[in-house]
């Protein structure tokens, strides 16, 4: 059960359901602050939407989902989150039927701040758990933190997009100078790409690109949102030059800037993971962001694919722009070593790390039933 189709977690659906008999229950069709067009639902797998309300961005209600427990019967139930009250009332149902399962993050930071209601919730929903698929070393940290056993926490690379090689292949000289010549990019060309919202710190880069003060470098921001007038405002009044802004693009439409860009960056105040940046090096770019990305715990490695920095560090931010542009010889070197770790990250990777988690916990139930 997860919340609604995604892109990269329908790709992923229809990968793993080539290998065993796949149900997904989605809570609701979208999202208030989401804009995704997915393709091929339930081309490899069953699916359901569950009758139910959203409130708020992602708060899902589907009191149906009691009902659809009650009525099927599964080997592996996994619990793609635990935040919505839908996903508490199915973790309710499971613990009180001694039903194991499995629950699946993307990834957290525990917050210091937070109340002791919250924490003990938090705890009580990730530990009923008896198995746990973590996306990496920061996930990992988060669950152990919250009350999963270390040693049933199975780690898996998580894969954004599935592209084909053709849309993996260098733009051609030609298409490369005309995306250039199209929205005026001069030199070294820096790519971000997210939401236009205060959380993905692109206020902050913004300032950042002020700073260096680099005729030979443009900044292009794609993503669009309530803070668009914000930024434009920022560079009439501070005439900032070669910074182009673009609205929200489909992840068709973004492969062809992703190719035309020399770095990504993404300095976010709080992601749970953050797939651009797995996007970004599927076509080799070094990357900078900050230790409040989930992926970047494990996409970026300091110094040798990119820079990983503090949160709201525009000193450190200016820095590492000026690394990335000072040396050509840099810029490759990293993206060669974005490409390797991209290697890693690939979508039948993904999935072969699920199937090899499914037996670990087919296994063990097995053994016990023994």
């Amino acid at each position: 059960m997860t919340n609604i189709p995604s892109p990269y977690r329908v790709d992923f659906f229809n990968e793993l359901g080539k290998h065993c008999d796949l149900t997904v229950w989605f809570q609701a069709k979208n999202e208030a602050n989401r804009e995704w067009k997915v393709d091929g639902i339930g081309r490899h797998f069953q699916y359901k939407f569950l009758p139910g309300r959203t409130f708020g961005l992602d708060k899902h209600l589907n009191f149906s989902v009691w009902k659809e427990l009650q009525s099927n019967r599964f080997d592996v139930p996994i619990m793609g989150c635990y935040s919505s009250p839908t996903e508490m009332m199915a973790i309710q149902w499971l613990r009180m039927r001694r039903i194991p399962f499995i629950l699946n993050s993307d990834g957290g930071f525990p917050a210091p701040e937070e109340s002791r209601f919250k924490r003990n919730l938090k705890r009580g929903l990730i530990s009923s758990a008896s198995f746990w698929l973590s996306s990496g070393k920061n996930c990992t940290e988060y669950l152990t933190y919250y009350g999963a056993k270390a040693d049933q926490i199975h780690e898996y690379p998580l894969s954004s997009v599935h592209y084909t090689s053709d849309q993996l292949r260098p733009l051609s000289p030609e298409r490369h100078a005309e995306l250039k010549r199209k929205h005026n990019l001069k030199g070294t060309v820096f790519l971000s790409v997210g939401q236009f919202i205060e959380r993905k710190g692109l206020d902050l880069l913004l300032r950042s690109f002020r700073e260096l003060n680099a005729p030979d470098a443009s900044l292009l921001l794609i993503g669009g949102g309530p803070q668009e007038e914000e930024y434009r405002a920022y560079l009439r009044e501070n005439r900032v030059e070669n910074v182009v802004i673009l609205p929200f693009l489909q992840k068709e439409e973004l492969i062809e800037y992703y190719k035309v860009s020399d770095a990504f960056v993404l300095p976010t105040r709080y992601d749970v993971w953050a797939l651009v940046l797995n996007e970004a090096i599927m076509f080799g770019l070094p990357l900078i962001s900050t230790t409040m990305a989930g992926a970047s715990h494990d996409l970026i490695e300091d110094g040798r694919n990119g820079y990983m920095i503090p949160v709201d560090d525009g000193q450190r931010l200016t820095s590492a722009l000026l690394g990335i542009l000072e040396s050509p010889e840099r810029r490759a070197r990293f993206g060669e070593r974005s490409l390797e770790i991209a290697d890693r990250y690939s979508m039948d990777h993904m999935v072969d790390a699920h199937l090899e988690a499914l037996e670990r916990f087919l296994g063990r139930h097995r053994s016990e039933a023994i």
